[in-house]
């Protein structure tokens, strides 16, 4: 009899463990598992932050850090400043709809899990001050989506695996925005990235790579404190020197009819894309000394024609005929013909190229837009800021421009379109450019099967929300601007205190109708959003304004130099 009892007891223990199991899988969702398996990963959690994320709950969007999105879509997590100590979950790799992860200024060591690329609606990955010392997975070089990438270890740029330097995840260096907000609250000046995603890394000390000596928190050390602020305080020297060497050397516009170009280029209107001699180009940009920017592919550099024709020019990193892989001459040659095609007022136009074996030569000419790009214009305060018609223009300059790109046959579209990749000519019209080297083959061959337009067409989207906003599509404070935004968009705040302050008064149906096209254009389902003639459309019965309103006035000397070739 005792031994039946034992049995009876040992099974209704096991029935009531097995009711437990079954009633934790009915109770919590995928996403919240993945979540559960992150806390567990977690080691130390000084601030109990993670306390209320329960296993019982129905799903984890009420949990602290977790942002959902209207259908209850886990679509960012927020833990940054923490202290959190431990090592990233693989199960986070299966939070497909993430668009952003920020785990700034905490503990977390070790790898950063594969299974990372799996989201593929990745914006922003922030793992800055942590002591994740290992390479970079490759698998992120397959998120097409993800814009910011930030990261504060040295180790990472060498260690970077060539998929990743591939697909152009890691591009450029710049200050942390949040040291830079610590002594005179403003970003650094984006040259050009417009084939680029951004890697925002500060400089410090590389953190301990043992797990076991890593503090629980991370302050500041007195070394990091000191090259950080030197840091900053020389990039805001460098860019004051810039805004009054730009405002010293700014060309007097040359009127058309009284400087021609030169043979080269007027035959090249009538023939096709110029082949341009390095000398010629080397005496207009100084003896190349004229330097405008440097990222991680190519150098750019300002010049001035004899003719008074101011180019912009663009020379890849490649210095030795044996770098020079046969793929990247057929990419060079690609590009050259993809832009060719675009020859569009509001495009930063090729104008030429320059190929040539000794010295080792390889050479991209545009346009050049005197006043900069539009997130300067946008983000930094000593230059000179918008009104609201002048954003409209500029918008409308944008989507004219993207419309005319997307009805190309093949359509041509530019994966990493932002507001560093759109320069402002000297009245300030919008022009579009695609200055760099690289991942043009990747471009070209998939923009004929929509997947790419829908991107660009969100990307617009988000471009419009920062023209109203005047905020960072990313920043420490605010997070990702799509997600700030979401609770102006959807009606639960007004729309009035989303407009960037330093705007005054907005017309309230213009900025209704405006965050309408917003809405569309960042739809979840991509298969739903419009397309850049519908865009183009509604854009035009909001401002009134036909294209010829939104190119520029003052037409580059090119055009109009075409223009009487062709009269």
């Amino acid at each position: 009899m005792e031994s039946w009892r034992l049995r009876l007891g040992s099974f209704l223990l096991w029935v009531s463990l097995l009711y437990q199991r079954l009633e934790l899988c009915v109770s919590i969702n995928a996403e919240g598992r993945a979540l559960l398996r992150f806390k567990k990963r977690v080691e130390v959690d000084p601030c109990s932050a993670l306390s209320n994320w329960n296993e019982g709950d129905a799903d984890p969007c009420s949990w602290f850090g977790v942002v959902c999105s209207d259908d209850g879509r886990v679509v960012a997590l927020n833990l940054k400043d923490l202290c959190l100590k431990g090592k990233l979950a693989p199960e986070l790799g299966k939070l497909i709809h993430m668009k952003s992860l920020n785990l700034y200024n905490n503990s977390f060591y070790g790898v950063i899990p594969s299974e990372i690329g799996e989201l593929q609606k990745l914006e922003v990955l922030d793992l800055g001050h942590n002591y994740i010392d290992e390479p970079l997975p490759p698998e992120l070089g397959t998120i097409s989506s993800l814009e910011i990438l930030v990261l504060r270890n040295d180790k990472f740029v060498g260690d970077t695996s060539p998929e990743i330097h591939e697909l152009n995840v890691i591009s450029e260096i710049q200050v942390d925005e949040q040291q830079l907000s610590s002594s005179r609250k403003q970003v650094t000046r984006n040259v050009e990235n417009a084939t680029m995603r951004r890697l925002l890394r500060a400089h410090e000390q590389p953190p301990n790579k043992s797990p076991s000596h890593a503090p629980e928190s991370s302050p500041t050390q007195p070394l990091a404190l000191k090259l950080a602020i030197g840091g900053a305080s020389l990039l805001l020297v460098l860019s004051a020197v810039y805004l009054l060497c730009y405002r010293a050397n700014k060309v007097v516009t040359v009127m058309p009819w009284r400087t021609g170009l030169s043979g080269q280029l007027q035959k090249a209107f009538v023939t096709g894309v110029p082949s341009l001699r390095r000398p010629e180009l080397e005496i207009a940009c100084e003896g190349f000394s004229n330097i405008v920017g440097s990222l991680s592919d190519f150098t750019l550099y300002k010049g001035t024609l004899s003719s008074g024709i101011e180019i912009a020019v663009t020379s890849t990193m490649v210095t030795l005929a044996k770098d020079w892989l046969e793929q990247y001459e057929a990419h060079f040659r690609k590009k050259i013909s993809l832009l060719s095609k675009i020859n569009h007022k509001n495009f930063m136009n090729l104008l030429g190229y320059c190929e040539e074996e000794e010295p080792f030569t390889r050479m991209l000419v545009f346009e050049y837009a005197p006043n900069g790009t539009l997130f300067e214009h946008l983000h930094i305060k000593e230059a000179e800021q918008l009104d609201w018609a002048a954003r409209l223009r500029v918008a409308m300059g944008i989507v004219y421009c993207l419309e005319h790109m997307h009805q190309l046959n093949p359509p041509v579209v530019l994966r990493n379109l932002n507001s560093s990749s759109i320069y402002l000519t000297e009245d300030y019209a919008a022009k579009i450019s695609d200055l760099g080297f690289s991942d043009l083959e990747k471009e070209h061959e998939s923009a004929s099967d929509g997947s790419d337009q829908e991107s660009i067409v969100y990307k617009f989207g988000i471009i419009l929300l920062e023209i109203i906003s005047g905020r960072l599509q990313f920043s420490q404070d605010d997070g990702l601007l799509v997600l700030w935004a979401s609770g102006y968009l959807t009606g639960k705040r007004p729309l009035k205190d989303m407009v960037d302050p330093t705007l005054g008064s907005v017309r309230e149906e213009d900025l209704s109708a405006l965050c309408e096209v917003i809405r569309s254009c960042i739809n979840p389902e991509p298969k739903e959003r419009p397309t850049m003639a519908e865009v183009a459309s509604q854009m035009r019965l909001i401002t009134a304004m036909p294209p010829v309103e939104a190119t520029p006035k003052l037409s580059p000397l090119w055009w109009a130099e075409l223009e009487i070739l062709h009269s």
